[in-house]
């Protein structure tokens, strides 16, 4: 049996330019022409600014269509809930990633600060490095609290 491991792993600080760019890991960045979604997110309360490959939005998009016991109403309504909070993007040829200003400043980013690019497996979370810092301490006690007997965390 063999094993492979997820695209986004690992996280990173970088710092936003005047333009609201970040680079983005060589490993991360998606083959040239290829499209990358944002998706305006939250963890624990906190905004950020999730990127996804177009793969992972659609296991999303299943992910919903296929969820027990809902009306295909309910179902239709969180699809377009989805899709009003995406944005189509592409990395540019020096890979760097344009964050709209709206998004960024929603997600407590600013121009030219320091952010969390964090490596969710299949997509990652683009914080301001102290919110992440915040919401990392969180994770970590609730993994540790469910998990903690494993001696992995």
């Amino acid at each position: 049996m063999s094993f492979v491991l997820s695209q986004f792993n690992g996280f990173q600080e970088h710092k936003m330019d005047p333009k609201f760019r970040v680079s983005i890991p060589v490993a991360w960045r998606p083959e040239e022409g290829q499209q990358l979604i944002l998706q305006e997110s939250q963890r624990y309360g906190t905004r950020c600014v999730r990127v996804l490959t177009l793969a992972a939005f659609a296991d999303m998009e299943r992910d919903i269509r296929e969820y027990p016991n809902r009306s295909a109403g309910q179902i239709r309504e969180a699809l377009e809930l989805l899709h009003a909070g995406i944005l189509p993007v592409n990395v540019n040829n020096q890979g760097k990633l344009l964050i709209p200003k709206e998004w960024s400043l929603r997600a407590h980013i600013e121009a030219e600060s320091n952010v969390m690019l964090v490596g969710r497996g299949k997509y990652f979370d683009i914080y301001n490095s102290a919110d992440y810092a915040k919401v990392s301490e969180i994770q970590q006690a609730r993994v540790s609290e469910g998990f903690g007997d494993l001696g992995i965390f």
